[in-house]
């Protein structure tokens, strides 16, 4: 059976997820490298538990010991943060993404604070 081309684009069009129009979302990234001798992955990610409460943003944790310490939330119709606190060798990394669903707003503003917040446990 022979489909033509017209069929073939809408059908694949329909078939694909919605694409975002324009500049829908925008992506807060920082990322750190700090001696683990002062900066250990519980203060890290206890950091940003404390800014993202503060900020009143949902939040919630995952634990690796010795690994990684993962921190997400946001804010319903807003945006969403995801950070990771990540043992390296001696170091630990810290992953800092704030993700607005438009323009650089509060889930972007929030990733500064919640870095400028890591960078302040630094002992």
């Amino acid at each position: 059976m022979k489909v033509g081309l017209p069929i073939a684009l809408a059908v694949l069009v329909l078939a694909s997820p919605a694409l975002p129009q324009g500049s829908d979302f925008n992506l807060t990234y920082h990322v750190e490298r700090t001696p683990a001798t002062k900066l250990s992955l519980a203060a890290c990610g206890n950091a940003v538990i404390q800014i993202a409460r503060q900020s009143k943003l949902s939040v919630d944790s995952q634990s690796f010991p010795g690994q990684l310490v993962m921190v997400k939330g946001g804010r319903a119709g807003a945006g969403t943060f995801v950070v990771q606190c990540i043992a390296v060798g001696n170091m630990t990394v810290s992953v800092v993404q704030g993700i607005d669903y438009r323009t650089k707003g509060a889930l972007g503003q929030f990733a500064d604070r919640a870095f400028a917040a890591v960078k302040a446990a630094i002992k």
